[in-house]
């Protein structure tokens, strides 16, 4: 990545002709760290393809795993620490070099993520440079997320997030839920309601079960099982276990697989739960799984669950629709198209309401689990592909630095004036 952008010249005013050059900010691109870093590079390269000019500004923490680059994006990243990375804290390049490219190289600013002081640089940069800010939350207001190191937010809320978020040009919620959660704040600017996208994979060079086998012998001859995201008390791994443990007993020919990077140490929580549900011989923790073992387990998972408490979009729930294979997932998640499409089950966050569900799909034959699996992959076909998703950003992104009709995707509260430029507005009134 590169470590200093070019110098800073005369930033001309924005024109019919111009074309966007977009900086996307984000904490952390280092891939062990979960959350929006799929999403962030996903749209950045299909922004890149879209003949958008793309810029990433962000922070390396080595202990986070590797860092990935989104392709054809100019992207500066700096060295962080562990200090820096629990506080969100900017190395001082950092904030230099966004203030940078915000007064030569670039008209809109699209900040994922809160409650950090990296977040506060963006909306100093972009005010300071009348530019509009676009900002993500990522499942970050969420009620339980909120409630979650209560008085640390409720500190920093009154420090600078309520005024960052005030200052949002546009805001980009991936769902009708996290739309809900911005508006229960009060925030009345316009919202685009995008959701994330995945790329479809192709079914018949799907790896193999032996790629995993080979590493965990015990899912030989099983029938799988599959938890992917990370190990965190947000996403419901101790529920699922609990209810591992009374569905045991009648389906054991299958194996509970829980794959995603450890966050904070809670595996050593879940560890010491399997234990006392005496389920040692049925639960297997893989770790993070990346590439070909990612797809493998995906590509031959025989139901997937994910029985979170707080979800803004859930990108691992489209993969697995992407790979034909029908999804649990709480209402605390916003796939209730897992019911209105016969793929899956979308249940309330409760332990019986998760058995009940689980029960159903562990049952299920296998032309009915190929069935609720073909309906799965047409309909994130149908509406949750990056390109769909790519161009519905970049509708966002011109409205917001240009003005005019909004985009389809732009919903607005009823009686409420947006927050966009004044420029803009008088743009538009014109």
């Amino acid at each position: 990545m590169n470590s200093s952008p070019n110098q800073p010249g005369a930033l001309q005013p924005l024109t019919a002709l111009d074309a966007l050059r977009v900086c996307q900010v984000i904490d952390s691109l280092n891939e062990n760290t979960g959350g929006p870093v799929p999403a962030v590079v996903n749209l950045t390269e299909g922004l890149v393809q879209d003949g958008v000019q793309s810029y990433v500004v962000t922070q390396d923490y080595p202990n986070w795993g590797t860092q990935v680059q989104p392709q054809g994006a100019q992207c500066y990243s700096y060295p962080g620490n562990s200090v820096m990375k629990y506080m969100g804290t900017p190395n001082a390049k950092f904030y230099k070099t966004l203030r940078y490219l915000a007064e030569s190289e670039i008209n809109l600013i699209h900040n994922h993520g809160i409650w950090l002081f990296i977040n506060r640089c963006a909306r100093y940069v972009a005010t300071a440079n009348q530019l509009p800010l676009v900002i993500s939350p990522r499942g970050t207001l969420e009620p339980w997320v909120f409630e979650r190191n209560f008085y640390k937010k409720w500190l920093t809320w009154h420090l600078f997030e309520q005024q960052n978020l005030r200052h949002a040009a546009l805001f980009h919620a991936t769902s009708a839920l996290e739309l809900n959660a911005i508006r229960r704040l009060g925030f009345t600017q316009p919202i685009a309601l995008i959701p994330d996208g995945v790329n479809l994979p192709d079914l018949a060079t799907v790896p193999g079960r032996d790629i995993l086998i080979q590493a965990f012998p015990e899912l030989a001859n099983k029938r799988w099982l599959l938890f992917m995201s990370r190990l965190h008390p947000k996403k419901g791994i101790d529920t699922l276990l609990i209810a591992w443990q009374r569905l045991a007993t009648e389906f054991v020919d299958w194996h509970l697989i829980i794959a995603g990077p450890d966050e904070n140490t809670y595996k050593t929580q879940l560890v010491k739960l399997v234990n006392e549900c005496g389920l040692e011989q049925r639960v297997t923790f893989t770790g993070m799984l990346k590439g070909d073992r990612k797809a493998a387990a995906l590509g031959n998972a025989d139901l997937f669950v994910l029985p979170t408490h707080s979800e803004n979009f859930g990108i691992v729930i489209a993969e697995s629709l992407a790979y034909e294979v029908p999804v649990v997932t709480t209402q605390e998640a916003p796939w209730s198209e897992l019911n209105t499409h016969n793929c899956g089950w979308w249940v309330k966050d409760a332990l019986d309401t998760l058995i009940d569900a689980l029960t159903e799909g562990l049952r299920l034959s296998e032309s009915q689990r190929q069935t609720m699996g073909s309906r799965g992959r047409q309909l994130i076909a149908d509406k949750y592909t990056w390109q769909a998703v790519v161009h519905q950003m970049v509708a966002a992104y011109e409205w917001a630095t240009r003005g005019g009709n909004p985009p389809n995707c732009i919903i607005f509260e009823k009686g409420k004036g947006c927050n966009l430029p004044q420029a803009l507005l008088e743009a538009d009134n014109a």
